[in-house]
């Protein structure tokens, strides 16, 4: 398994090494003018930019990375070479697991980092601009006034980021199946494709009805971000049993 893992986690790399490069880039030129704010005069023009830009990273690399792990499944699924892995001695169990662990460990790595240097930055910049820490704090009391459980302090935003990377994980899980399900009993046949992709919206839809409906009403923001996020890994699990039965079933060499 740990072998598998980390075959998976080479194949996606490069990628992760771009977007750490990129967002490397655009976190020093923020610092810098950050920093030269007062001696070198008014850079709020390339905080602002630099800002938009590490929140389209951060959401971008988090896609990216799930939107791989399902091309790379569909390019194993339905090439020579990928298909070669499932001639191993490997179970179906190892290399489905390896790959939604690989993904599952990727996105809880990045997001972690990402919610670090986003609560860093937030932390300098409120520093820094007095006048926008007044601002943050209206912006505070009028969410607060409208909903008391609703805050923008750093345990809210974790359990935010928390649920928002646990259902991408179940999304990519969803795909993973209907992925499975397209190559192991509708290869080659007519309207593959379209019943691929409607099985993967009843499924993502279903996803969000068993959130919604298993949550109590009533219940704390946190509690309820937490216990969607728990629901969303368990509908992993479930669509990872799934895709290994039918896999075995259908795709066994």
């Amino acid at each position: 398994m740990r072998e598998l893992l980390k075959y998976e986690m080479r194949k996606t790399r490069v990628m992760k090494l771009i977007a750490l490069g990129i967002t490397a880039v655009a976190e020093l030129i923020f610092l810098i003018a950050l920093l030269a704010r007062n001696q070198e005069g008014n850079t709020d023009e390339i905080l602002g930019i630099c800002a938009v830009l590490l929140v389209f990273i951060t959401f971008g690399s988090l896609l990216l990375i799930g939107i791989q792990s399902i091309v790379t499944l569909h390019r194993d699924m339905n090439t020579k070479q990928g298909y070669m892995l499932y001639m191993t001695p490997r179970s179906s169990w190892q290399i489905v697991g390896a790959k939604m662990l690989e993904n599952g460990l990727s996105l809880a790595l990045t997001g972690g980092f990402f919610f670090l240097l986003g609560l860093l930055d937030v932390t300098l910049l409120l520093s820094r601009m007095g006048q926008l820490a007044e601002i943050w704090r209206h912006l505070t009391d009028l969410l607060h006034s409208i909903n008391a459980d609703l805050h923008l302090d750093s345990r809210d935003l974790l359990c935010l980021t928390a649920e928002l990377l646990a259902s991408w994980l179940a999304t990519v899980s969803i795909a993973f199946l209907a992925d499975i399900i397209s190559s192991a009993l509708l290869n080659g046949k007519k309207f593959n494709g379209i019943i691929t992709f409607l099985f993967f919206i009843v499924l993502t839809v279903l996803l969000n009805v068993v959130q919604h409906k298993l949550v109590p009403a009533g219940t704390g923001l946190q509690a309820m971000l937490l216990l969607e996020a728990l629901i969303a890994l368990c509908y992993s699990a479930i669509m990872y049993v799934a895709a290994v039965q039918v896999m075995d079933a259908h795709l066994s060499v």
